[in-house]
């Protein structure tokens, strides 16, 4: 299940455009296969095929349409540097 912070929805009502989240790359090795989570960011996908459009506690999310949907996971907002920016929370690589 994928939800968002209450900062999250506080920052995506900020700059109003919808949420992305990028496709995760898969690294394979002989034996051994781990996922990295993807990036997140606001705007629109370069290749709208591969995403999927979902209203997510009133924001417009873009999903990958092979992100994984058995984990508990939240989009939350962070601040580095004076920039505020959006990742994901409880992303496992095992």
């Amino acid at each position: 299940m994928l939800t968002l912070s209450a900062d999250a929805l506080a920052l995506f009502a900020e700059r109003n455009q919808p949420i992305l989240i990028d496709v995760p790359q898969t690294i394979e090795a002989c034996c051994l296969e781990i996922t990295a989570c993807p990036s997140v960011r606001f705007g629109r996908p370069r290749d709208p095929g591969r995403h999927t459009l979902r209203q997510i506690q009133g924001a417009e999310v873009f999903v990958p349409k092979c992100f994984p949907v058995t984990s508990d996971l939240s989009i939350r907002a962070r601040k580095f540097l004076g920039r505020t920016y959006l990742y994901i929370s409880g992303w496992r690589l095992v």
